[in-house]
């Protein structure tokens, strides 16, 4: 993990990349916390973010309750995909004032995101798919619905005989 703050008048911007787990949280908290101190608004920049543990995150809610206690403004830019899932698992897309997102997974290097593979037509063993002829295979289910007779169709009937007794027939 890498962390790197700018000042810029009156806006802290803490640009982090890599891993944020349980050993390195403790750092992204100082650096939180130095910047409170230092200046009005304070935006950390996850986009190379490529995984965060709970303690990452943790560590962001502090940096957030801290601001508002000193009437700071908190924000997050360019969210990583990765973070992103992790944030709206955790229901926290809505406590977060998250200014943007880089629909981008952080491993990526290209600046543009990667079009979506358009979905293959397969073919399925069950189905028939020529268009002018009618289907010749019934469904696997309905096949065996069909060949089954009362007699072999599990049920449950309650026989009156024996008291309350309910015989189960497969």
């Amino acid at each position: 993990m890498s962390i790197e703050q700018k000042i810029d008048g009156n806006v802290g911007k803490l640009f982090l990349s890599g891993e944020i787990d349980l050993d390195n949280s403790t750092q992204v908290r100082e650096n939180i916390k130095d910047l409170i101190d230092k200046v009005k608004t304070i935006e950390v920049q996850l986009s190379k973010v490529n995984y965060i543990d709970s303690s990452g995150i943790a560590a962001l809610v502090e940096g957030m309750q801290l601001s508002k206690s000193g009437s700071k403004e908190f924000s997050l830019t360019d969210v990583s995909n990765e973070v992103m899932k992790v944030i709206k698992l955790a229901h926290l897309d809505k406590i977060f004032k998250i200014k943007s997102v880089t629909n981008q997974n952080a491993a990526e290097d290209s600046s543009e995101p990667a079009p979506a593979p358009e979905p293959e037509t397969q073919a399925s063993e069950n189905v028939d798919l020529s268009p002018n002829e009618e289907p010749q295979q019934q469904s696997v289910d309905q096949e065996i619905e069909n060949n089954q007779t009362e007699e072999t169709k599990p049920s449950i009937k309650r026989d009156d005989d024996d008291g309350d007794k309910i015989k189960f027939k497969r």
